[in-house]
């Protein structure tokens, strides 16, 4: 099936084979912290806050980017 789908593809099957299980990864690992994060969301200080943020908005920026490279 994947030598199929690679034979009929073109380059960026490569790179969509490559990327996918990262991004499936990435978006486990989110939904696992924000779960985790509705338990002990008050327990959380503002460095805290502060990392959780710009975690979130780093990976946003890496899918953006490699959204707009795959176009």
């Amino acid at each position: 099936m994947t030598c199929a789908f690679l034979r009929l593809g073109e380059v960026w099957s490569w790179w969509a084979l490559l990327w996918v299980p990262l991004l499936v990864l990435a978006i486990g690992s989110l939904v696992y912290e924000w779960r985790l994060l509705a338990r002990s969301r008050w327990r959380m200080g503002l460095m805290d806050w502060g990392s959780l943020v710009i975690s979130h908005l780093g990976l946003a920026a890496s899918l953006a980017a490699v959204w707009l490279a795959a176009r």
